[in-house]
């Protein structure tokens, strides 16, 4: 997203783009997200739904473009766009639409596409030097964006992206790791295998505690669903880490409601009790996890227990998924290693863009708003150099 908007809005401008692609085809990656709909933005935008070690910077990013601006771009790309429960999609619904979108614009702006330029070294003066191509090595560029993307949803090409170019540059790397993807854990979870419901999570990592709530998957040996994903920015070390899950967060009063119900149905078995409540498989595994059983009466159990374990599940996490099942990279170049123009601190005219910078947003179009921001801000400032 940020290489392809980048080269439109230069384009625009009248500069002679090329455009480098690794790969055998631009926008590989672009028809991955949104499960296929492209989530494009987000009404409520702000440094709250990030990750990022610079607050302040990021909202500076972020700042860098109106929704005005927004929407007038994928406007002049021909692209309609539709809200959906405050998410930005292309009206299609369809990735695709929005790749051939951007397609179509970068040919009639003459912006030059070279498929298969791996690029291995970038040098002063904008000198680019690609793996096992020789005719670009020497060639000079005014200004040199770097837009490789992140490591996940990767397919085989190298899945170290930028990060060689850049730390030859000189350039640190926070460590990286998958984020917006599910969890591994140590239980037993074949027997809510497919079970989906609303949880509050409680992520506790060695950095800190983190919240989120929504519905949550179960499969056989992970938890998934967008709270957790969400969470996953934050798990940076799974194996020090510990999730919790509220199952009766539907409840204003989850102690009160609860003790009340004991009253109501003492002699039900703890099985009847949570019908009408939760899903029969989770009400089965809880119990279980509690050291109960199903067939137990209400009035003979131990509900203070079954309680806790109802509304403070925990999940030992082992893992998480690897790049290829994330939908984002987690960590990447510090934003202290770059301007308020995005501009390289180790090389001049050398701009970094999108996911490469170590920002990670929430599911919800918050990672292609920020990678077009960074293409905007990226646009202002070799304008502002060329008119200077």
């Amino acid at each position: 997203m940020g290489g392809l908007s980048a080269a439109v809005l230069l384009g625009r401008d009248g500069y002679d783009v090329t455009l480098f692609e690794r790969q055998d085809r631009i926008g590989k990656k672009l028809l991955l997200t949104g499960n296929g709909r492209c989530n494009l933005s987000n009404e409520d935008i702000s440094p709250a739904h990030y990750r990022s070690s610079d607050s302040e910077k990021l909202e500076s990013i972020l700042s860098g473009m109106s929704d005005s601006e927004r929407d007038s771009f994928y406007n002049s790309l021909g692209l309609a766009v539709c809200s959906v429960k405050g998410g930005i999609y292309p009206i299609s619904r369809q990735a695709s639409s929005v790749l051939d979108a951007f397609r179509f614009t970068l040919t009639e702006l003459g912006v030059n596409i070279m498929i298969g330029y791996k690029a291995c070294v970038l040098k002063e003066g904008g000198r680019i030097g690609f793996e096992n191509v020789k005719e670009p090595q020497d060639k000079p560029y005014d200004a040199v964006v770097i837009a490789c993307g992140g490591k996940a949803g990767v397919y085989g090409e190298d899945k170290d992206n930028g990060f060689a170019l850049l730390k030859r540059m000189g350039h640190s790397i926070t460590p990286t790791y998958p984020a917006l993807t599910f969890m591994k854990c140590d239980d037993d979870l074949k027997s809510v295998a497919g079970v989906r419901c609303d949880a509050a999570l409680t992520l506790k990592t060695p950095d800190g505690t983190y919240k989120e709530k929504g519905e949550l998957q179960l499969t056989k040996e992970a938890v998934s669903g967008i709270p957790v994903f969400q969470l996953s920015r934050y798990l940076t070390d799974p194996a020090a880490s510990e999730l919790k899950a509220d199952f009766l967060c539907f409840l204003d009063d989850a102690g009160s409601e609860y003790f009340k119900r004991i009253q109501t149905y003492p002699d039900r078995t703890l099985e009847e009790f949570s019908a009408g409540w939760l899903n029969k498989k989770l009400a089965l595994y809880l119990i279980k996890k509690a050291g109960l059983k199903p067939s137990d009466k209400v009035k003979d159990s131990d509900t203070q227990r079954l309680y806790r374990v109802m509304t403070s599940c925990t999940f030992r996490i082992t893992g998480r998924g690897n790049y290829r099942e994330a939908q984002l990279m987690a960590g990447g170049v510090p934003l202290s290693e770059v301007t308020d123009d995005l501009e390289s601190l180790y090389m001049k005219n050398v701009y970094l863009c999108g996911e490469l910078l170590d920002v990670a947003g929430e599911c919800g179009g918050y990672n292609l708003h920020f990678a077009l921001c960074c293409a905007h801000i990226i646009r202002k400032a070799i304008k502002a150099k060329g008119e200077g």
